[in-house]
This record gives structure tokens, C-alpha cells and sequence, in this order.
């Protein structure tokens, strides 16, 4: 079993959002590609966010590759996340009201 890991390729300040944006690449060796949890689990882990605060907006495989590109937005607070994020990304990030 091959571990996931996170490469940060492209990071961008959001002041006027109140939020980082990151396109991220992914490699997760053999295993398929990872849901958006995981993902998450793995920024917080790198970038000090809470889960709460990250909304994984795009997992892009190629197929056979052992790559994804995703791209992703750290908020400022909770808030800022319900605030401007639209209702479908609330709910497949399992961001709680």
C-alpha cells in the first residue's frame, strides 16, 4: 500500500474572499484516487487549516495515470466558507452549518 502525497504547485492569495486558493498535485501510487476527504484530511495536515475551513472544489485524474490535480480553497474561518461558497461545494465538502 502506497502512501498519498501533496505537492503544492500554484498558491494565490484571495484577500478580497478571505481565502488561499491552491492547485495541488496528487499522487497516490496504485491505490485509485482519493475522495475528497482524504484530500482534506491531507492539506490540514500540510497546511495547518482545519477540515471545516478547506472546500475541495475539483479531483482531476487522467485515467491511468497515478496523478489527480486538485484544486482547492482554504478560508479564513468557517464563515467565510458558508459566505461564499455555493450550496452543492457546502455540501460535498460536509462543511456543517
Amino acid at each position: 500500500m502506497s502512501e498519498m502525497s501533496i505537492e503544492i504547485e500554484e498558491e494565490k492569495e484571495n484577500k478580497l474572499l478571505n481565502r488561499r486558493e491552491l492547485v495541488l498535485s496528487v499522487h497516490h501510487g496504485l491505490e485509485p484516487t482519493p475522495n475528497r476527504d482524504q484530500i482534506k484530511a491531507k492539506i490540514a495536515t500540510l497546511t495547518g487549516f482545519e477540515k471545516e475551513r478547506i472546500v475541495v472544489e475539483n479531483i482531476i485524474s487522467e485515467f491511468g495515470l497515478d496523478k489527480a490535480k486538485v484544486l482547492a480553497k482554504l478560508y479564513q474561518s468557517k464563515e467565510d466558507a458558508l459566505r461564499y461558497e455555493r450550496k452543492y461545494q457546502i455540501d460535498r465538502n460536509k462543511i456543517k452549518e
